[in-house]
């Protein structure tokens, strides 16, 4: 089966990034409306909720879309009336020992944060939710055919670091939107001693992962020669 479209639910531009050099294209990106608010005490179930929650919110947001022209003029040109589009929503969350942490509020609580990870080998889980959907442009409907949720953990160890460096990376403001307060693909790299799992995992979106999900539903993701 062709996706004639995917659709990134998520703001992140790294994610976006993550999307442009997979390969998995054309796509649009429609953010979820999903506040994040859920609790759970285990982190991967906490990512994996996250995700889903984040993918209905953006399936509900599609919908409205499909119904406004100024949003299906902005689609790539399909040559049937009923295609199929793969919505992606992702969450990540940062687990050490026994403390789980999302997205620092300020600056305060990123360099609390970052004072914890350093010297420590901490997991990174980022879960992902995959929607297939039958999308009917000219009628303007989205029905969901199938979907998955999984996750990527990798292990991430950070080098000793004293306050002013934490310090003079948070002045950078690399960590604002990121769960754990650091981007590796960027200035935090320097932190990075080792990494255990899946790259892409860390950056935002585990795209092995995605792919392999988007296969087993009968999705002709990888490009082939």
């Amino acid at each position: 089966m062709h996706v004639s479209c995917y659709v990134l639910g998520s703001a992140s531009l790294d994610r976006k990034e993550l999307m442009e050099k997979s390969g998995l294209s054309p796509f649009i990106v429609l953010p979820s409306d999903y506040d994040e608010s859920d609790e759970a005490s285990d982190p991967v179930r906490l990512a994996e909720l996250l995700a889903r929650k984040k993918g209905e919110s953006a399936l509900r947001k599609l919908r409205n879309e499909l119904k406004r022209e100024q949003f299906t003029a902005l689609l790539p040109t399909f040559n049937e009336d009923v295609v199929t589009f793969a919505l992606i929503t992702a969450d990540t969350v940062v687990s050490l020992k026994s403390e789980t942490f999302g997205k620092a509020a300020d600056e305060n609580e990123a360099f609390s944060i970052l004072q914890r990870l350093q010297g420590q080998t901490h997991k990174l889980i980022t879960a992902f939710c995959v929607k297939i959907l039958e999308v009917n442009v000219r009628a303007g409907t989205a029905n969901e055919m199938d979907s998955r949720t999984d996750h990527a953990v990798t292990k991430v160890r950070f080098a000793d670091l004293d306050d002013s460096a934490i310090k003079g990376y948070v002045a950078t403001g690399e960590w604002r939107g990121r769960a754990g307060c650091y981007a590796i693909q960027h200035k935090a790299s320097q932190f990075i001693q080792s990494i255990e799992g899946s790259p892409s995992g860390v950056i935002g979106l585990p795209v092995a992962q995605v792919v392999e999900a988007l296969e087993s539903m009968g999705i002709e993701a990888r490009n082939k020669a």
